[in-house]
């Protein structure tokens, strides 16, 4: 009687257990004890790779401890796997003895894979299926091996063992909803923690550096990447951060969209998710021979990408590399689970990198707005100064005048010339404030607008990032080359404008889901000039362009602002620069061509301005081709 009430205490204490890993082990070592076993074993099966893995065992061959490495059946494989296939209970006597298998079924072979610590040849073997509660599944396979010499396991003790399988699969399922709520709890945990580093106040850099690193120890994974598209080149996606990789990567490894597991993920918009070395071979990746060799396994096993994505851009993507088994026997590849919550973060990480990208554009914005106030501020006060200035200076001038003449009427003032002499220096210093307010107007019109060497790449690039958030919202694709250039010697901001107004120009040929744009800077082949080029090659709206730049003969009834700026860009690289801006459209393409002069040609010391040139550049390739 003590022993039925120790058996039905051990049985409770099996079916109220919620961990995983402590359910296995009192399985395991109650089933042992209770048949009196040498060893005891128990397999659960893998939703996902339908495969039956070890998850308790009072010790194998190998040794006592649960081995590092995955132990797993498929159906049908060994003893235990053929267990899992059909569903029934084997007991055998002997398992070297192939007439006994044969016995029981054609299909049952001694696999010889894994076995007990304790089971020497020719000993016994029982095991038994862990059914679901309908009996559609085999959740799993207690076995038990090894008896005192010369002792067989009996119908009593299959009995037993499956009684015990059958609490144990209610315990399982117990365990599972427990787990799942437990992983959910860590997760959201996890992102919590994450989210506290987002802030897109913070220096971008350190940001993402942040978040990699936090998202590498709360997945557990040995490498962690985060990829954006670059502002130059949104077909290009570079790596931005990484932990568990060399820093030296950071800003080298790239991707084109479409190029390797990265570009996949950015072309698409999808997850991939790679459980197997064997997986990664299909994909063709750059990078994968490059990372493996930094990683602490040196293997680049299994792989987690997900987009970067805010609404229907993508702005990069975020990665996982190489799964960590949180204990021997579990998952070492990444799950739906870690894919799920891998996408809520990348949600949050692409609201905070908008927000980065909104403030730093307003912080442009502003320090912009600021000059032009400044500008127009000082223009005011010359315009003010001049016209205050003008009436007084008049008069003087005036009474200046009308008493020379009255000083020469009266008699003998001629013979006084030292008093002409002054009046001559009054007239001349009268006139001189005159022209320097004059040119006090002239300069605050242009002020501003100093002209110093400038790399002229570096303006291409800050007027893309300027236009950042209007080719967003226009959901234009920039594809940017920039070749080495000689710097120029030009006022930037003023230049800063002309390109706006062309990029601009050339949006307004684009549909309105959005479109290509290319820009090409380039050297003239004489080394004179300095060629951009800006090409939209499916401009469906160019008659649009047409009609801003050239309207119809008459006078329109509405001009938009776009041709006036488009008139004083073209009048300010010919007339300021001794340049060329031309435009052309053809076949449903638009191209803009400007071309500036290096060195003393800007300043017009070559005598008349050159009348364009070396046309060979991208335009015309395409033509030709």
């Amino acid at each position: 009687m003590h022993q039925v009430a120790g058996f039905d205490k051990e049985l409770l204490e099996i079916y109220g257990e919620l961990d995983r890993d402590r359910l296995m082990t009192l399985v395991v070592r109650y089933a042992s004890d209770r048949l009196e076993a040498g060893g005891s074993s128990i397999f659960l099966r893998d939703d996902i790779t339908d495969r039956y893995v070890l998850r308790g065992t009072t010790g194998l061959l190998e040794g006592a401890d649960m081995p590092t490495e995955r132990v797993e059946y498929e159906p049908g494989e060994g003893l235990t796997g053929w267990i899992a296939k059909h569903g029934r209970p084997l007991r055998i006597v002997n398992v070297k003895d192939n007439g006994e298998l044969r016995g029981i079924a054609e299909d049952l072979v001694w696999s010889k894979k894994y076995s007990e610590i304790s089971a020497k040849p020719g000993q016994a073997y029982l095991g038994v299926p862990i059914l679901s509660r309908d009996g559609a599944t085999v959740l799993g396979v207690l076995r038990v091996s090894g008896k005192t010499e010369g002792e067989q396991f009996d119908a009593q003790d299959e009995a037993l063992l499956s009684h015990v399988a059958a609490m144990v699969s209610i315990a399982i399922e117990n365990s599972q909803r427990y787990e799942q709520e437990k992983r959910r709890a860590r997760y959201f945990r996890l992102l919590l923690d994450i989210s506290s580093e987002l802030d897109p106040r913070r220096p971008i850099a350190e940001m993402l550096q942040a978040v990699t690193e936090r998202v590498r120890q709360g997945f557990r994974t040995e490498g962690c990447q985060l990829y954006l598209r670059t502002e130059e080149d949104v077909q290009r996606v570079v790596l931005r951060a990484a932990s568990g990789l060399p820093e030296t990567l950071i800003g080298q490894l790239t991707y084109m969209v479409g190029e390797g597991l990265t570009g996949h993920v950015v072309r698409s918009g999808t997850a991939v998710q790679i459980r197997e070395v064997a997986g990664l071979e299909d994909w063709d990746d750059p990078h994968i021979a490059q990372v493996a060799p930094h990683l602490p396994s040196g293997v680049y096993r299994s792989f987690l990408g997900v987009p970067l994505q805010l609404g229907d851009e993508v702005l990069g993507t975020l990665e996982l590399i190489n799964k960590i088994p949180s204990a021997p026997g579990h998952r070492d590849w990444f799950t739906d689970d870690d894919e799920e919550y891998l996408r809520l973060l990348s949600t949050a990480i692409g609201g905070v990198l908008e927000g980065a990208r909104y403030l730093k554009t307003l912080s442009e914005v502003g320090v912009t707005a600021m000059r032009m106030q400044r500008v127009a501020y000082f223009g005011t006060l010359a315009q003010r100064i001049r016209h205050e200035a003008a009436n007084p200076l008049a008069v003087a001038r005036l009474a200046l005048a009308n008493l020379r003449s009255d000083l020469q009427e009266k008699p003998g003032f001629s013979q006084r010339p030292g008093f002409l002499r002054r009046l001559d220096i009054i007239e001349a210093n009268l006139n001189a404030v005159s022209g320097k307010l004059l040119d006090l107007l002239k300069f605050s019109q242009q002020i501003g607008f100093i002209r110093t060497t400038t790399n002229w790449n570096d303006v291409v690039r800050e007027v893309l990032i300027w236009l950042a958030a209007e080719r967003q919202r226009r959901r234009v694709e920039m594809r940017v080359t920039y070749e080495d250039l000689p710097t120029l010697f030009i006022e930037p901001n003023e230049m800063f404008g002309v390109l706006v107004t062309i990029l601009r120009l050339t949006m307004e040929s684009c549909e309105t889901h959005g479109g290509l744009i290319e820009v090409h800077t380039s050297l003239s082949a004489d080394g004179q000039r300095v060629r951009t080029e800006i090409h939209a090659p499916e401009a469906s709206l160019a008659e649009k362009i047409s009609s801003i730049l050239e309207p119809a003969a008459g006078v329109p009834e509405e001009l938009l602002p776009l041709h006036f700026e488009w008139a004083l860009a073209q009048e300010t690289v010919e007339t300021q620069y001794r340049g060329t801006l031309t435009w052309q459209a053809c076949d449903g393409e638009v191209c803009f061509v400007l071309e500036l002069p290096v060195g003393e040609w800007a300043n017009g010391r070559m005598g008349e301005p050159f009348q364009g040139g070396d046309r060979g550049g991208l335009w015309n390739r395409k033509q030709s081709s």
